[in-house]
């Protein structure tokens, strides 16, 4: 038996205000295999006087008018196009159903804030094991602004999971450049954060391919993150005007000579220390955000730092360390003190320690990687930059390499005279060249 919806608008007379207008309600009426009827409110007020109920609309051409009728063809639009996506995935369609997912609940559906609940709650269970809390948090602060924005943008507490397209996408890119004005870099994390949860619709099934394929964000500028040689300088032969800016300045070298960042570093106690056969002294460690190995010799620098700071944390730690925004606001100054016109936060210790200690000194990239613990290369890729020092280094060793190994016959006599060879040119007269000629032999 075909199953039909039809929709009935009425206006609630009981709850008419002192301006006359009272709440459109609507009933929502499916005939087929189980008859079923289902009221709803449609949010908005109408005009009493302007009501006919026989049409169904706002009878005259006021702005009111206007624009009730709008939102009643609106409310029906979508009122079909949820009953036709139901009648797509079951066999049995109730008015209660498609009420449900007009109105953004849609329990029978998987829905989008549905699945990034439950994303969610199974990632709150892997922190601490493999995956970071910070991380948690973001996804967190991702589900947060997605519901602000559906209410905003469709007027709905949620949406089912098919509905969710490259339009969707694009209104939520838009909404968070516009209204939230975000920065790309936070749009992008947002955006994969949603791809993410997106892609767990996939594996289970939901949707058969994700609604990111063929979109692409915009990427953020270029920000160079790591600081240069004599930046670096000036930051290790400076003394500040507080003892815990000279303790976060000593912090933050001893990141940038081992690549520790800065929850490992909090992390850091004796038993991290290792020493090898040949009396070096070795940091091995697990990182608290991937739990990949990292294992880092200590050299001069950061063995003064960590001699000068050992035993002095009371809970034992091999440094005392600072809260990490309390570091980033040292660092700002710190910056200023030295004549370095960007912002310096904690993070850019460890692409210093990529691009200025490590690559720029002719260590390989495959060796950086495994010394600051990533599982891919292209996340190395993204720390360890080349600098222009490091190209005319290895430029002048490539020089000194290949110097006297090849030769040019015949570079001191004199030059040779460069003449054009038209006698294999062919020319090929324009349009109106050939226009004359055929003018001048028709005449």
């Amino acid at each position: 038996m075909k199953t039909e919806m039809k929709v009935l608008l009425y206006i609630k007379r009981s709850g008419q205000d002192k301006d006359g207008q009272s709440p459109l309600m609507g009933r929502i009426a499916v005939r087929g295999k189980n008859n079923s009827i289902a009221q709803f409110s449609c949010k908005f007020k109408v005009d009493v006087k302007q009501w006919n109920a026989t049409a169904q609309r706002c009878t005259g051409k006021s702005r009111m008018a206007v624009m009730a009728n709008r939102e009643i063809e609106r409310t029906l639009l979508l009122l079909r196009q949820r009953f036709n996506e139901l009648k797509d995935i079951k066999e049995v369609v109730s008015a209660e159903e498609v009420k449900n997912a007009y109105q953004g609940l849609a329990e029978s559906q998987d829905t989008i804030m549905k699945l990034f609940e439950e994303h969610n709650s199974d990632y709150a269970l892997r922190v601490g094991v493999n995956r970071a809390v910070n991380t948690y948090y973001q996804y967190t602060n991702t589900y947060r602004h997605l519901a602000v924005f559906l209410k905003d943008k469709y007027r709905l507490s949620d949406m089912p999971v098919k509905q969710i397209d490259g339009n969707f996408i694009e209104d939520f890119d838009m909404y968070m450049r516009t209204v939230k004005r975000f920065k790309p870099r936070t749009i992008v994390g947002h955006i994969n954060r949603l791809k993410c949860v997106m892609m767990l619709a996939v594996f289970r099934g939901i949707i058969p391919f994700s609604p990111f394929k063929g979109y692409s964000s915009q990427k953020p500028e270029f920000k160079q993150m790591y600081l240069t040689e004599e930046e670096l300088a000036k930051f290790a032969n400076m003394t500040y005007d507080t003892p815990n800016r000279n303790f976060t300045r000593d912090m933050f070298l001893f990141s940038c000579w081992t690549g520790i960042c800065y929850c490992d570093m909090r992390a850091l106690t004796e038993k991290n220390l290792v020493r090898a056969e040949d009396g070096s002294l070795w940091i091995h460690t697990e990182r608290l955000k991937t739990g990949t190995p990292e294992c880092v010799r200590l050299m001069e620098i950061p063995l003064a730092i960590l001699e000068k700071y050992r035993g002095i944390d009371a809970n034992g730690k091999l440094l005392p360390m600072l809260t990490k925004e309390s570091m980033n606001r040292h660092l700002k100054k710190i910056a200023v003190m030295c004549g370095i016109n960007r912002p310096i936060s904690f993070h850019q210790a460890r692409h210093t320690f990529g691009s200025i200690i490590c690559l720029s000194q002719g260590i390989p990239i495959e060796t950086v990687s495994k010394i600051m613990g990533h599982k891919h290369i292209k996340t190395t890729q993204r720390y360890a930059k080349v600098t222009q020092d490091k190209i005319d280094r290895d430029v002048d060793r490539l020089n000194e390499a290949i110097g006297g190994k090849f030769s040019l016959f015949g570079i001191d006599a004199s030059p040779s005279t460069i003449r054009k060879d038209n006698t294999r040119r062919r020319v090929n007269p324009s349009w109106k060249q050939g226009a004359i000629v055929k003018q001048m032999m028709e005449g």
